[in-house]
């Protein structure tokens, strides 16, 4: 036996290690950027919620249900700051999560395709930048990405097996998915019908049957539960409703438009938001299908099945205005099925040889992240650009209200960034407040906020009529500061204001006589 072959023997029987020694690594990065970044208005929404008081289950329960997102998340922050209040520890959580169910989805491809693609699997996502950045936010999502990638690895332990303890332990993974993210429910059903497609080519014991079909009604009773206790209530929300004519259009299909076009943009938009080059968005679509026509001829139709159903019901969710489907964080899960396809696909074409897998990975992960960070291709347009969402200038925005704002002035801002203020100054009073009727008014200290009730300010207009409403209401003589930020951070301000501080673009914070005359601007 050749060196060769002994190094390719000690590395598959070291799988796990390996695995392990991906995962260190993929949490280190993600801590990192935890500690690189403030917190955007999503994440102080999710911070803001769970600092706030509750009363018993019922009230925990109400608190986490404000937010368009199942509860589970909320009551899992909760124990975090008990440790503190830093931005590290919030997205704690998150980031281990980010960091180990990549591991857990290397077990699952492992165990349909050998240790060559799940190696390639975890890999695409641990070291996935769009991933990256996901797993080091105050969001939910790689918690059910966690859940999901269990729930695979016991479904497929059980069906092989016929382990019933196995297919209890899935039900209960899956319960938890469904209570951290609602896009789950696109591998829930998908898993389902692959469930059912095992099961009647290989049958199994009537009791692992019965296990199964109770552990389904009990996850159909559960999105009742949701929809009764949660969704419902925002389906006729007017923020549900913006979702379709602002940040997310271009991920709904537009009226008229070509059905199978839009499904095709929103399926290449997967591989776009986790590749980014545009050279591997379209060697990875090109590996999918490869991977994908591989399971159906040469290992099992209905694994070919559950990698391409998820995308499908992912896809008529969209045609139904019921969730995007795009280039986005909101259909990231689906990037599970990308890493197992394209790492079924570069296994096949190193020949299943883990060596040349393992010795090429280190490199090209490098040069991926490093032209993705440093802005070539694909930007999420979602996320807030790095160049503006430096923590210290947050921290730095927060010293100059507190140090230069008069205590007899209102300082005017926005729903969103209200909550990211309220973080950085100190003040958990601050509310996540959700009414599109009015403006109203915290106190944090000597300082005085009115808040604006749009998500963000749309530009100059949006400011100046909320200026003259404070001015109806506390006199033409009371002076305004204003401190625009969010997601845009302070770029609409840029070309209106003489003198506006801009901390690094996160936020801009000036006063109303520092406004351009409204003959100079854009009204």
């Amino acid at each position: 036996m050749g060196w060769v072959e002994r190094v390719e023997c000690v590395l598959n029987k070291h799988i796990r290690i390996i695995g392990v020694i991906i995962a260190v690594c993929g949490f280190a990065i993600r801590v990192y950027y935890a500690s690189k970044y403030y917190l955007n208005p999503d994440e102080a929404a999710h911070y803001t919620l769970a600092a706030h008081p509750w009363h018993g289950l019922v009230g925990l329960y109400h608190n986490a249900t404000l937010i368009m997102h199942p509860p589970l998340f909320i009551a899992l922050l909760q124990p975090a700051l008990l440790l503190g209040h830093s931005e590290v520890l919030l997205r704690l959580v998150p980031a281990i999560c980010g960091a180990l169910f990549p591991w857990f989805v290397m077990l699952w491809v492992q165990g349909i395709a050998g240790s060559g693609a799940a190696i390639c699997a975890q890999v695409l996502l641990t070291f996935s930048p769009n991933l990256i950045g996901l797993g080091a936010e105050v969001r939910a999502y790689t918690l059910a990405f966690l859940f999901l990638s269990v729930c695979l690895l016991f479904l497929e332990k059980s069906l092989e097996s016929g382990s019933t303890p196995s297919m209890i332990w899935f039900s209960v993974f899956l319960y938890l998915a469904v209570l951290s993210e609602y896009a789950v429910a696109w591998f829930v059903a998908a898993m389902g019908i692959y469930a059912i497609l095992r099961l009647w080519q290989r049958p199994a014991s009537g009791r692992l049957f019965l296990v199964w079909a109770v552990g389904q009604l009990v996850a159909v009773g559960l999105y009742l539960f949701l929809y009764k206790t949660q969704i419902a209530g925002f389906s006729s929300h007017r923020k549900f409703g913006e979702i379709y004519t602002t940040w997310l259009r271009p991920d709904f299909p537009e009226p008229h438009q070509n059905i199978l076009r839009f499904a095709a943009h929103g399926t290449m938009g997967q591989f776009r938001y986790m590749f980014q080059l545009q050279v591997l968005i379209w060697a990875a679509a090109a590996a999918s299908l490869f991977a994908i026509y591989y399971l159906w001829r040469r290992k099992s139709p209905s694994y070919a099945i559950l990698m391409v159903l998820p995308f499908c019901f992912a896809c008529l969710s969209a045609i139904f205005h019921l969730f995007p489907y795009g280039p986005s964080r909101h259909t990231a899960i689906l990037d599970i099925a990308i890493a197992a396809t394209v790492g079924i696909a570069i296994a096949e074409l190193a020949r299943h040889r883990l060596l040349p897998i393992v010795a090429a990975a280190p490199p090209c992960v490098l040069i991926w992240v490093f032209l993705c960070t440093h802005s070539y291709g694909f930007q999420d347009p979602n996320a807030i650009a790095p160049s503006k969402h430096q923590v210290q200038d947050m921290r730095e925005a927060a010293a100059f209200l507190q140090k230069s704002v008069p205590a007899d002035a209102l300082i005017l801002t926005d729903t969103g960034t209200d909550l990211m203020l309220g973080y950085y100054l100190g003040c958990p009073a601050f509310e996540y407040w959700d009414s599109s009727e009015t403006h109203r008014v915290d106190q944090c200290g000597s300082l005085r906020f009115v808040i604006d009730p749009s998500f963000e300010f749309g530009g100059l207009g949006d400011i100046r009529d909320a200026l003259a409403q404070i001015h109806a209401e506390y006199g033409s003589d009371r002076q305004v500061w204003i401190a625009a930020g969010g997601f845009d951070g302070g770029d609409s301000a840029a070309n209106s204001v003489s003198k506006a501080r801009a901390f690094g673009k996160a936020i801009s914070i000036y006063q109303e006589s520092e406004l351009q005359p409204l003959s100079a601007t854009n009204p």
